[in-house]
Parts: structure tokens; sequence; C-alpha cells
């Protein structure tokens, strides 16, 4: 897990993260989770809204200016779901 990737992950789902749950949503440790946040919330690349009340969250609301992950910019194009194979994934 890199910062980029969380936070195209945090994108696409539209929730609020704290460290753990970060972690947890990639198998990494919590201190990988809030390596990530920290990052994300001091890079201008990154539009985010903290919560702070009662534990301290995140929610990303877009990179760099654009509000809809690359995975559904590619669906709106294409006018299908990119198949896997030719997605590297």
């Amino acid at each position: 897990m890199n910062t980029h990737q969380a936070a195209e992950k945090m994108l696409q789902t539209g929730l609020f993260y704290n460290p753990i749950m970060l972690a947890r949503e990639f198998g990494e440790s919590a201190q990988q989770g809030a390596r990530c946040l920290k990052n994300i919330c001091a890079s201008d690349r990154y539009n985010t809204i903290v919560e702070t009340y009662p534990v301290q969250k995140v929610k990303v609301t877009a990179i760099d200016g654009r509000r809809v992950t690359i995975e559904q910019l590619q669906t709106t194009a294409l006018l299908f779901k990119r198949p896997r194979l030719l997605a590297g994934a």
C-alpha cells in the first residue's frame, strides 16, 4: 500500500477512515495506515475532510481536482467496465 493507492481507495468508497480502518482495508499494519493518512493530510494534492470527534478520521474528496476514481473514468470512457486482464490487476 502506498499513499496514492490508499487515497484512490478512500475516494472510491467515500468513507471516513482512521489509521486502523485503512490498514485493515489493505492488510497492513496500523503504523502504515497512520503514515498514509499523515501523508494524505499533508499533501496539497489531496482534498480532504478531517473529522476530529470522537476519533480523528479523514475522508478524501478529490485527488488533483478529480472527484472520481481512475476506474470510474475508464468505465465511463469505454461504456463498459475495463476487463481485469487489460487493467493489469
